[in-house]
């Protein structure tokens, strides 16, 4: 067994989330290489592995994806959630004409709002990790690719014929969350990485501009923007909800508690609620900026399997465990190779364990796997590694 010693947590590198292997495999497309494990179930009408969140102002509901396994809906502010159909989702959201296009697998998958039918779908040529999505609401949708640093625009009028074309072939970052500013003509990105810079795509001629050089804020995840024009930025560090007005000249800290692991937003525009879904604890928090003087009617934090939270931090992981327990990690290459396997033991507490600790596999590895009992996570080191 490897020892460790306690850590200050310093929250940085974003992990997915506990979900069922199947799930897991579905989301990264690469379902073979775990068919030989045994499942686990996501809680019936329950948010778990969120990642995006999305707000429909015709049905004045909330969409949140589930690992890609599920879309659940919530009409109360999450007091309850019911299936969205059998819709999937992997990761961010758009409600545009009747429809709601989310990416799943790597392809983009349009569901009729009413009936949650599938539509259409598109597959993008050479998608590393589609990410982040946006729409001008009137047929356009913008697509992050994360890994390959691509903005990708997709012409969906026809949701059973959309057509895909790369707007922007690499950006020099790596982009995340994706909204865009009609009244500008332009697609606004966040960016993963420290001190992450903000772009400006047109979404005409493809001209990128730097709207804001070096934030301050680390590990952008999720954008959108109000009915004044006003930005709402997520980040992992520090773990906040930041606002810009509209030429990003100016900037206030807004939601600065309830928050773990803030991955994609939605601002409901009609009742200046926005929506966060915070991937590390798998609750969506609602945050008022009507005046009303409610900050954030939140939910009570989901609370995990024995109390089990594990974070990857630059190069180490970070165990936060309410008591002793062992764990078998595993890694594997992006085509799901196994690579190896380690058992370890960690006391209550937070603990560390740095990636060069471990043998030369899982330094090397694409994904790794840790599982206990009924408790599992993944970490996707190729595709988010610092």
């Amino acid at each position: 067994m490897l020892s460790s010693e306690p850590v200050t947590k310093n929250k940085i590198m974003k992990t997915l989330f506990t979900l069922s292997t199947l799930s897991l495999a579905l989301c990264l497309g690469i379902l073979s290489f775990f068919s030989s494990l045994t499942t686990t179930t996501i809680s019936a009408q329950t948010p778990s592995g969120i990642e995006s969140v999305e707000y429909d102002p015709e049905g004045e509901r909330w969409f949140v994806s589930c690992g890609s396994s599920t879309i659940l809906s919530t009409s109360d502010l999450g007091s309850s959630w019911e299936y969205f159909g059998s819709a999937n989702a992997s990761y961010g959201m758009e409600v545009m004409n009747g429809a709601l296009f989310v990416i799943y697998n790597n392809q983009v998958h349009a569901y009729d709002l009413a009936t949650a039918e599938l539509l259409g779908q598109e597959s993008i040529t050479g998608a590393s990790f589609l990410n982040g999505m946006g729409s001008d609401s009137n047929g356009t949708l913008i697509v992050s690719d994360f890994s390959a640093g691509r903005i990708i625009k997709i012409e969906a009028s026809d949701p059973s014929n959309m057509e895909s074309s790369t707007l922007m072939g690499n950006t020099g970052t790596t982009p995340n969350g994706v909204v865009v500013d009609v009244a500008n003509n332009r697609a606004v990105i966040v960016n993963w990485g420290g001190n992450a810079d903000i772009l400006a795509i047109d979404i005409e001629s493809g001209l990128m501009t730097t709207v804001v050089n070096g934030s301050g804020l680390g590990y952008c995840d999720g954008i959108d923007i109000d009915s004044d024009g006003n930005f709402y930025v997520s980040s992992w560090s520090p773990e906040r909800i930041t606002k810009y007005n509209s030429d990003f000249t100016e900037s206030e800290t807004v939601v600065s508690s309830g928050l773990s692991d803030p991955a994609d937003i939605s601002f409901d525009e009609t009742n200046n609620i926005l929506g966060v879904a915070n991937s590390g604890s798998s609750q969506v928090t609602f945050h008022d900026f009507s005046g009303a003087g409610v900050d954030s009617p939140e939910l009570p934090l989901v609370e995990l399997v024995e109390e089990i939270a594990i974070k990857l931090v630059a190069n180490e992981f970070i165990f936060n465990l309410s008591q002793g327990k062992e764990f078998t990690m595993t890694s594997y290459t992006l085509d799901g190779k196994l690579l190896d396997s380690l058992d370890m033991s960690f006391p209550s507490g937070k603990s560390r364990m740095a990636l060069s600790r471990l043998p030369e596999a899982f330094s090397k590895a694409a994904i790794i796997y840790i599982e206990s009992g009924e408790f599992s996570q993944t970490f996707k080191l190729g595709l988010r590694q610092l």
